[in-house]
């Protein structure tokens, strides 16, 4: 079982200006904390940091602090009434990145404590931070043991990994230009992170044969449809006599003939399933690959409930009789506070019912459509591979800004459009409606729920 917890950068970086204001002393803060779980890791969701005030403090220098039990027993009775989990946090001197054996016997007494007194599900852990870029976490276990935490994301306008897990000894000479480019680190976080490629048609097998050479470690490919012979113009690594294979075993397929060794989980369903979303709370990062709006809003969902940044992309050529009026495509990153999908108007309510009643009612959804109140589905759009692998890689390429930066730190757009027929691409920032879910903090990071994101799902049986 793993263990990791998340952040979103606007509260990392107030805990860090917290933490280090004082670098003669130790100082300190606790995590109120949702949670996700799933059968390969338990992740913390920070959804509020209390920040120990100098008046809870009752001695500190640079390498001791003894804080007043009210200050904790208060957080822990919040955590409780919350039903939260209970993170304590403290900075160490550079250079003491792990936790030292005096954390080691007051952290024991402390998360006892905070275990009697939460009387809910949660696990409960500590992060010692001796510089901004090493925090190392561990979770306490109501046995008395301790697992130390495999990652810390910090999710923001950029993308932070922190891992505690063990780098690659060797990096495949292969890589030595991308190396060039980017430096050895980013590499190797390549080789740790796990992403999930949401459609494996124009735009999902796209960007999983870029991900595939960049290096990325861990790919969950969800699609569950069949290939197609229709489809042979646009989707890599398919070939004339695929015709009737899983989308996801083309994509298997291609990563084992690649061979650069990424571990490929594929998932022969559609995301419209509960049990199929609940793969995405694994993942580090979504792609979305998708036409239909139901799964968008799944995906839109995930991104504010678990904090797990969302590239959707789409292309859209309007042409009749052979003649092009339009052609745009765009990149959206979802996270919670920016514009989500149904803010940009990009989904709505009528058509992601429609999409479900297709799969899961079809008489009704004709009811509804003759009484006005379901939209009739829309005909296969026009797709050309030109259109669709630059986008994918337009989205790949979002994603490699995120975790370096590369573009500068005035590049903060939350989403990228190219429209193809004017040669012209732009870009915009739009932050969440006020009247929409994905900037509401009773939604932000509120990780599992029942039912899973506050959503109906189909039967699993069907």
């Amino acid at each position: 079982m793993k263990y990791s917890i998340t952040f979103q950068e606007k509260d990392y970086d107030q805990l860090v200006k917290h933490l280090f204001s004082d670098r003669l002393k130790e100082r300190a803060a606790y995590a109120l904390c949702k949670i996700s779980k799933t059968t390969d890791e338990n992740r913390l969701l920070v959804r509020e940091i209390i920040y120990v005030a100098d008046e809870d403090i009752e001695d500190s220098s640079e390498v001791h602090m003894k804080i007043k039990s009210i200050s904790f027993l208060r957080a822990i009775k919040k955590a409780n009434d919350t039903k939260q989990s209970f993170v304590f946090i403290h900075s160490h001197p550079e250079g003491f990145i792990n936790h030292s054996t005096q954390d080691d016997r007051e952290e024991h007494s402390l998360f006892n404590t905070a275990y009697n007194r939460i009387r809910t599900n949660s696990i409960h852990g500590s992060l010692v931070l001796s510089s901004p870029d090493k925090p190392i976490g561990r979770i306490f276990l109501a046995d008395g043991t301790f697992e130390l935490m495999s990652m810390v994301r910090v999710i923001g306008e950029q993308f932070k990994f922190f891992s505690n897990e063990k780098d690659s000894k060797n990096i495949p000479e292969f890589f030595d230009r991308q190396i060039r480019a980017f430096g050895n680190d980013i590499q190797i976080l390549l080789q740790k992170i796990h992403i999930a490629i949401v459609g494996a048609g124009g735009t999902g097998s796209a960007v999983a044969e870029q991900l595939i050479r960049l290096g990325v470690g861990t790919l969950t490919i969800i699609d569950g449809q069949t290939f197609e012979t229709t489809n042979i113009n646009r989707v890599y690594g398919s070939k004339i006599d695929d015709d009737g294979i899983e989308k996801v075993k083309i994509i298997e397929r291609l990563a084992t003939n690649i061979g650069l060794g990424t571990k490929i989980n594929a998932v022969n369903q559609p995301i419209t399933f509960q049990s199929v979303t609940n793969e995405l709370k694994n993942a580090d990062i979504i792609f979305g690959c998708t036409d239909d709006q139901w799964g968008r809003s799944i995906l839109t969902r995930m991104a504010v409930y678990y904090c797990i940044p969302v590239f959707d992309m789409g292309v859209k050529i309007d042409s009749k009789d052979g003649f092009i009026k339009s052609i745009e495509g765009r990149v959206t990153t979802l996270l919670g506070n920016y514009a989500c999908l149904f803010c940009r108007e990009r989904i709505n309510e009528k058509a992601i019912l429609s999409e479900s009643l297709a799969e899961t009612d079809p008489e009704q959804l004709e009811r509804l459509i003759k009484d006005g109140y379901a939209n009739e589905l829309d005909t296969p759009a026009p797709s050309v591979i030109s259109f669709t692998s630059s986008i994918a890689s337009l989205a790949v390429t979002e994603l490699l800004h995120r975790l370096t930066g590369f573009m500068g730190k005035e590049r903060i757009s939350n989403e990228v459009l190219v429209f193809f027929d004017q040669s012209r691409i732009r870009t915009n920032r739009m932050l969440s409606k006020l009247d929409c879910f994905c900037g509401d903090p009773f939604y932000n990071m509120r990780g599992d729920t029942t039912p899973l994101l506050d959503t109906t799902w189909r039967d699993e049986k069907k």
